[in-house]
């Protein structure tokens, strides 16, 4: 599946959140620069904190989350009116992500991020979901940045974007049995990596 059916398969009907910015999005389509500005900082950081689960890179997450708003804004043409915005800009970004992650095929550190951590938001009272409290969070990017790149990549999917595993299968070109293999084994490691927080 190419790029931009990726993108056009990731429209998703507007939630009650997202009605606020659907005024932006509407009027952003009409060349309206200020409510597109309105956009990037609703969705950047949330953006910027998914992609960097991906990338491990502080300075390459910078990149693509402004390539992908610059994407978005060239390509609002394209955007389904009626349809959440962040679904739209998070799948344009993940395709850039992997794009330049495949292009340069290196791992880089998440020792920025390290120092000063997420607010990681978290409903669900489990044990990975303790590791991304406040107190946690270095130690969980410590041992996230050590994982495999192709157990992390499932694991951000499902756990920071909450996709499906058929989503993440598609996402990622894989069967959804390997994309269950690789989110166990992920799991796994982060368990035993920080056993001593549980």
């Amino acid at each position: 599946m190419d790029d931009k059916n990726r993108e056009d398969s990731a429209v998703q009907p507007v939630s009650t959140e997202d009605i606020e910015t659907g005024r932006f999005v509407e009027e952003a389509r009409k060349g309206d620069k200020r409510a597109f500005g309105h956009l990037v900082r609703i969705y950047q950081k949330k953006l910027f904190r998914f992609i960097y689960g991906l990338t491990g890179s502080f300075d390459m997450t910078e990149d693509i989350v402004q390539e992908s708003f610059v994407k978005a804004y060239q390509a609002l043409e394209r955007f389904k009116p009626g349809h959440a915005f962040y679904p739209w800009i998070a799948t344009i970004a993940r395709n850039t992500a992997f794009n330049q992650m495949q292009r340069e095929k290196r791992k880089e550190s998440l020792d920025q991020k390290e120092e000063t951590g997420f607010d990681i938001e978290s409903s669900e009272a489990d044990p990975l979901a303790l590791l991304q409290n406040s107190e946690n969070q270095k130690r969980f990017y410590t041992a996230l940045k050590s994982m495999p790149e192709n157990q992390r990549k499932v694991f951000v999917l499902r756990h920071f974007e909450e996709m499906d595993y058929a989503d993440i299968a598609s996402a990622l070109e894989i069967p959804t049995g390997t994309v269950d293999s690789r989110l166990y084994r992920a799991r796994q490691y982060l368990i035993e990596q920080l056993k001593d927080l549980l």
